[in-house]
């Protein structure tokens, strides 16, 4: 039986955090799991989640930045320190939620000839990328410096100053994920080394997560370069793993989220309205969920699993 590492990323919300990891420990008794929370965020009930057999481990949490990925990596090193044997490694956040029932998940990935399922696009590719070429080059072709956090509203009123990113090429201000003022400087990527871009959310075989491991720890300058640049947690995985001439990659994140009518690069916060074309998707996990603001989804979906689990059992 294949056995799955659940590396799930919190910074909010610990009632919703302990209803997540009750189901998917329910989902599957014999997975690990591993929570990372964010050091500055309201504290997790460990009670709770060490009863269901949970690491619970803490991180400096950070949004558009290497700290998700820094994050990542801390559980693959724990992994390996505790000699924990494993098949496949699935990262989550806090406000994901399991679609179908888990055991199916894994009777795919036992069966699966695939090495990581990810999404994944040449960011230098017109016809592919899904960001535009302007974007992946903001984002990655400049040295940033976050000088600020800002609100929705502030964001929204210092959008204007962006317009001087499109008359001169060597500085980028940018608000979305903050004030931020980046300056030209000389790439990694290029014939050599393909910069790829798409979700940070992944279920790789352990064969994979090596992989990426290696490349962090090998390509040193790209992971210097990487950690001024904004959002690189949506390049690492898809970069590293596109430099494997072995691996067998998947353009599936194997998650569903909706990007329609949202701003600055946040996928909308799912509700019950959503709960049909969840479910249709056929993906493994659902996010942005929020227990606050819809708790009579994460009831619905609870009862779905139910009926998806005695279908197949």
């Amino acid at each position: 039986m294949t056995r799955v590492v659940y590396h799930l990323e919190t910074h909010r919300n610990p009632r919703q955090v302990n209803r997540l990891v009750t189901t998917l420990r329910s989902q599957a008794p014999d997975a690990v799991f591993v929570v990372n929370h964010d050091e500055t965020a309201p504290p997790l009930d460990r009670r709770t989640l060490q009863s269901l057999d949970v690491v619970v481990m803490s991180g400096r949490g950070g949004y558009s930045d290497l700290s998700h990925v820094r994050r990542y990596l801390q559980t693959v090193d724990w992994l390996e320190q505790q000699g924990v044997d494993y098949d496949w490694l699935s990262n989550l956040s806090g406000q994901c939620y399991p679609l179908r029932p888990l055991a199916q998940v894994h009777a795919e990935l036992e069966s699966s000839p695939a090495d990581a399922f990810v999404e994944t696009f040449d960011t230098a590719d017109p016809d592919e990328s899904t960001w535009g070429l302007r974007l992946a080059d903001t984002r990655y072709g400049f040295a940033h410096r976050r000088l600020r956090s800002l609100s929705h509203r502030q964001m929204q009123v210092l959008r204007p100053v962006q317009a001087v990113n499109r008359v001169q090429p060597w500085v980028r201000v940018t608000t979305a994920t903050g004030l931020t003022v980046g300056r030209r400087v000389p790439s990694p990527f290029g014939s050599q080394l393909s910069l790829r871009g798409g979700s940070f959310f992944t279920t790789m075989r352990r064969a994979a997560v090596d992989h990426v491991r290696d490349f962090a720890e090998q390509r040193t300058q790209v992971m210097d370069h990487l950690q001024r640049c904004l959002a690189p947690a949506e390049v690492f995985f898809q970069t590293a793993l596109a430099t494997s001439e072995s691996l067998t990659v998947v353009n599936d994140c194997r998650r569903y989220f909706d990007f329609s009518h949202t701003r600055y690069n946040r996928p909308k916060t799912l509700s019950s309205a959503d709960l049909p074309a969840m479910v249709a998707s056929g993906k493994d996990f659902g996010r942005k969920l929020d227990l606050d603001r819809d708790p009579t989804l994460f009831d619905l979906l609870d009862q779905q699993l139910l009926a998806a689990a005695g279908q197949t059992g």
